[in-house]
């Protein structure tokens, strides 16, 4: 029995894994979401049992029965939503479901008991009738709402699966492209006799040897913040950590001026990991290697979201680059971009809630990471 039960609720989807999910700490939304679901099945508990209770007729006690039960089947899954893999999206889209049974269903029996009376004078139907089938089409329609959420879920995967695969060929890419480097270099230096040329490929040898391991720190990066819970994300002044940031990235280019400015109301936090920091320095390291001075960090504090801007005066990112980041072109040996910076602080923004976004004038090339603001 116990191994079928569990069965059942595997099947139903509530013993699945979690579900990636924005990080937000104790959510009132999975505790609303499964008060809902369970208060459904104790309020429509009581009218199935009056013919229990009462000692109605055996056709009456075998419809009590079954709405007892299904009312019962009701309140549990309620808890079970609560500690299930479903994300609280999805857990709402459930509640709803379920509210939409109760409603719908609800609605059509008042209409027909009201069109019942005022036409033919006939009987409205008992508060058990009522109750009985009013938690057959909860019940109905919260497993509609599993397997509509488990829908989601699946394409939520299918997305990640995608994602997976398009920064696996990033990454094969660029270290099939760093590792003919060093191999012509070596070549270079085992047959060259001139001291020039060989200090120069020297040279050329460690940018392409820090390249691989900046390569494997990025990817490094990525999968932790795919794999953090929401446990590891905490309320963040996002203004003081990218000043930080500021600050280390005119320490490490001496040559590139910086400038911060943020608002004098700082009244905005965010929920994050330590992941936010690397993006930030992510992005400064490519505007002060790949643009032009001065690279100006600003903060922006709206309603709903943060936004942490970089903006650098050189030439711009190529836009095959920022279109293979935005998911707009597939990656091919020519537009598998040249890092993995970008992706970090794109995968930083995906897993918080957020977005990244670029906007380019005449002059200038601006990287915005938004994040959600914390409630």
């Amino acid at each position: 029995m116990r191994t079928r039960l569990l069965t059942l609720i595997d099947q139903l989807g509530f013993g699945s894994p979690p579900e990636a999910a924005a990080p937000t700490g104790p959510s009132a939304v999975r505790v609303a979401a499964s008060a809902v679901v369970s208060l459904t099945g104790l309020g429509l508990l009581v009218p199935n049992l009056f013919p229990l209770l009462d000692g109605g007729g055996p056709l009456a006690v075998v419809l009590g029965v079954v709405g007892t039960l299904v009312s019962i089947g009701l309140i549990a899954i309620g808890g079970l939503l609560y500690v299930s893999g479903f994300s609280d999206r999805n857990a709402a889209r459930i509640a709803v479901w379920n509210l939409l049974g109760v409603v719908v269903l609800g609605s059509v029996m008042i209409a027909h008991a009201y069109a019942q009376n005022r036409l033919s004078g006939g009987i409205a139907p008992s508060m058990f009738t009522v109750g009985n089938l009013l938690a057959i089409g909860a019940a109905a329609h919260v497993i509609i709402g599993v397997y509509d959420a488990r829908r989601v879920r699946a394409e939520q995967l299918a997305r990640e699966r995608r994602r997976t695969a398009v920064l696996n060929r990033v990454l094969r890419h660029n270290l099939r492209n760093e590792a003919q480097v060093l191999t012509g270099h070596a070549d270079i230096v085992a047959t060259v006799p001139d001291d020039d040329q060989i200090r120069q490929s020297a040279a050329v040898l460690k940018r392409s040897a820090d390249t691989v391991g900046s390569l494997a720190d990025g990817a490094k990066t990525i999968t932790r913040e795919r794999d953090r819970g929401p446990e590891e994300y905490d309320a963040t002044d996002p203004t003081a950590v990218f000043e930080d940031a500021v600050a280390h990235a005119r320490d490490r280019f001496t040559e590139t001026d910086f400038a911060f400015d943020a608002p004098d109301d700082l009244d905005g936090t965010v929920r994050a990991s330590d992941g936010l920091r690397t993006a930030l320095d992510e992005l400064l390291e490519n505007a002060a290697e790949h643009g032009g001075s001065p690279v100006e960090g600003s903060v922006r504090i709206l309603p709903d979201v943060v936004e942490l801007s970089v903006t650098d005066h050189g030439s711009g990112i190529p836009e095959h680059e920022r279109k293979v980041v935005a998911g707009d072109v597939d990656i091919t040996q020519l537009t598998h971009g040249s890092g993995l910076g970008l992706w970090v602080a794109k995968t930083v923004a995906d897993t918080h809630g957020g977005s990244l976004s670029f906007t380019e004038t005449d002059d200038a090339t601006t990287v915005t990471l938004s994040l959600p603001r914390a409630a």
